[in-house]
Order: structure tokens, then C-alpha cells, then sequence
């Protein structure tokens, strides 16, 4: 293994799904401002659900700060599930991960088991949302807010490829105090995008201004905003 430290926790530079992003991660291009995020508005008290983990790199970041035992892993790509798990137990972090896509449960009423996910040579770009010309896999199905209570989780880490609008979109979010997330316009669409973010605000969240941009956002929930002390 060829590892290389950064923000604190070790990639696997030779590692066949990291390679082509290796340069990145030397840069500190790679997620880089969702690393920072993370180190600013993640507290010590936070339960973390995270969804769309990749690599691991943004989930062992926040395991520095709350402990591996505050996080709990989704990652519909098996194959990046697998990377996930072999970063963990490189950096002797046992976080808890698994193979599988979260739906609300009002978007799994009446669903298979499983769904299809479509995936991509890229890193980071396979997805729910149709690939034209790619092959899908179909990957088990988990219920949101079951996996929130079971967790105790009150914090969303999210890079789901345009598939936070529907979750976010449907979901009962009443346990969750605050979301990190990256938001995907070129594949959900702006208005889907928008219809999202105004659900979330009739549900009392808002956006941190001081560190939100470039399609990435941290939102907290009204009543927590000592959550935001020394968050910039």
C-alpha cells in the first residue's frame, strides 16, 4: 500500500479506484472542501449518518472528531464500499459500513427489495439517477428513518449523486439537527434542487452562510445554532 496522510487519516494512493484521483489527493483538491467543512461544523456530540461514503476520506475525518462509533456508512457502489471498509481498517477506524441505498419510507412503499444503481468507471459518479449506456446493479434497500433511529444519528453527511432530492424531498427528518451535503443541479435539476431546499427550510433548517458554496452546503435546524460557535 502506498499511503498518504492527509487532514489525519491515510489513503491508499496505489489502491486501482484511487489512482486516478491520487494527484488530487496530494493537492488536497480531492472532497477538499468537504473535508473543511467537516472539521468546522461537526461537534463532538454529533451521531452521523453518511450517505455516499466513496473512499471513507470525509467519514474518518469526522470519526477524528465523534469517535468510529458515532458514524454509520451507506455506500450503494460495492465497489466503493469495499474501498470505504479497506480504508477504515487501515486506519484502524471500525466504522460501520454497508452496501446499500437509503429510501424514506414513503419512497419504499410499495418497492422491491432492491433497486437499481447505475454505475460508472468514474470514481465518483455512479448514481441512482439513469447513465445512458451504462449497466446497473441492483443494490439491497435500507429505510431511512429506521437507520436514523437505530443509529441515533441528529447529523447527515450526503454526496448521493442527485438522490438527496427525493430522500430529503420525502423523509421524515425530526431527529436531525443539521446536514452536510453536496447538491448536484446537472443531475437532479434546479428546480428539483430548489423544491428540496424549500422543504428543508418550512422544516426549520438553514443554510450557514459562512461556509456553504460551490454546490455544497451546511444547513442546521433553528433552536441549535450554538452548533455554529467557532464554526468559521
Amino acid at each position: 500500500m502506498d499511503l498518504f496522510e492527509t487532514n489525519g487519516v491515510k489513503i491508499d494512493l496505489s489502491h486501482p479506484r484511487v489512482a486516478p484521483v491520487a494527484e488530487e489527493f496530494r493537492r488536497g483538491s480531492f472532497e477538499g472542501r468537504e473535508a473543511k467543512l467537516v472539521r468546522q461544523v461537526v461537534r463532538r456530540h454529533h451521531r452521523i449518518l453518511e450517505m455516499g461514503t466513496c473512499t471513507g476520506f470525509v467519514a474518518m475525518i469526522a470519526a477524528r472528531i465523534v469517535g468510529a462509533g458515532a458514524i454509520l456508512c451507506y455506500e450503494a457502489n460495492p465497489q466503493n464500499a469495499a474501498l470505504a471498509a479497506h480504508h477504515f481498517a487501515a486506519n484502524d477506524l471500525p466504522i460501520t459500513i454497508a452496501n446499500a441505498v437509503l429510501l424514506s419510507r414513503r419512497a419504499a412503499a410499495g418497492k422491491p427489495p432492491t433497486v437499481p444503481f447505475f454505475m460508472s468507471p468514474s470514481l465518483v459518479s455512479s448514481s441512482l439517477i439513469p447513465i445512458p449506456r451504462r449497466d446497473s446493479v441492483e443494490v439491497p434497500v435500507a429505510i431511512f428513518e429506521e437507520e436514523v433511529s437505530r443509529h441515533g444519528a441528529n447529523f447527515l453527511i450526503m454526496d448521493i449523486e442527485g438522490g438527496e432530492v427525493e430522500l430529503l424531498g420525502t423523509a421524515d427528518l425530526d431527529p436531525i439537527t443539521g446536514i452536510l451535503m453536496e447538491t448536484h443541479y446537472r443531475k437532479a435539476g434546479i428546480g428539483p434542487t430548489d423544491a428540496m431546499i424549500k422543504r428543508l427550510y418550512d422544516r426549520g433548517f438553514r443554510i450557514n452562510l459562512r461556509n456553504s458554496g460551490s454546490e455544497t452546503l451546511h444547513l442546521y435546524r433553528e433552536g441549535h445554532e450554538a452548533d455554529l460557535e467557532g464554526a468559521w
